[in-house]
């Protein structure tokens, strides 16, 4: 199965998770572990969600980029 993973760096490391299931998250030391990580919490929930006999969720997912503009001059010439 495809998942789409996100990852945010953080003070000490990186946090990832998959987007079309949002319990699957964890935290590594750098992006390799990370990712490594993921895949891993992934496996062990599959495995929680085997023995529940609860299948797999399959998220449809729109992903893209906005530009949305959040300077305070853009805000305020918003709102007048």
């Amino acid at each position: 199965m495809q998942f789409t993973a996100s990852y945010r760096k953080l003070e000490h490391g990186y946090m990832g998770r998959l987007l079309e299931w949002p319990g699957v998250i964890t935290e590594g030391d750098d992006l390799d572990d990370c990712r490594e990580m993921l895949i891993d919490a992934a496996r062990e929930m599959a495995l929680a969600y085997y023995e529940d006999d609860m299948e797999i969720p399959q998220f449809p997912l729109i992903v893209e980029t906005l530009n949305i503009p959040l300077e305070k001059e853009a805000l305020l010439a918003h709102v007048s």
